[in-house]
């Protein structure tokens, strides 16, 4: 099969696989979107070996090469609100770097909590041997 032909086929998977999850997140209302759903299935698939992986490599290579493109009409949404960002951009900026440090701290401490945690099963059953 013709590289072009592999790429159409695995872009039909990919395109089957959002539909198909649009689908099911809708008729069972799932609180997952759509695109979601049907990359999950896509992943399962896979790990069942129903759909390969040589069938949607060439779609996907495609689509990472090219995703600058696909985000064309968010980057033109980006310069409306242009103005909006010069005029809110410090407080913006602000709650990005305190948000990063606050998640940062409690991802720190919860590692901290478990790791003690662990140590001390360790120990009780050390203990008790």
């Amino acid at each position: 099969m013709s590289k072009g032909a592999t790429i159409v086929e695995g872009l039909a998977i990919l395109f089957l696989m959002q539909f198909t999850g649009e689908l099911i997140s809708r008729m069972l209302r799932l609180p997952l979107p759509g695109n979601l759903t049907g990359l999950l299935l896509l992943f399962f698939l896979l790990c069942l070996g129903v759909i390969r992986m040589e069938q949607v490599e060439d779609a996907a290579n495609l689509l990472l090469d090219n995703m600058m493109l696909l985000f064309i009409p968010l980057n033109a949404g980006l310069m409306t609100i242009f103005p909006l960002l010069k005029k809110e951009g410090l407080a913006i900026i602000i709650s990005l770097l305190l948000s990063t440090v606050l998640v940062m701290a409690v991802t720190a401490k919860t590692v901290e909590f478990i790791k003690r945690g662990k140590e001390r099963d360790a120990g009780t059953t050390s203990n008790s041997d």
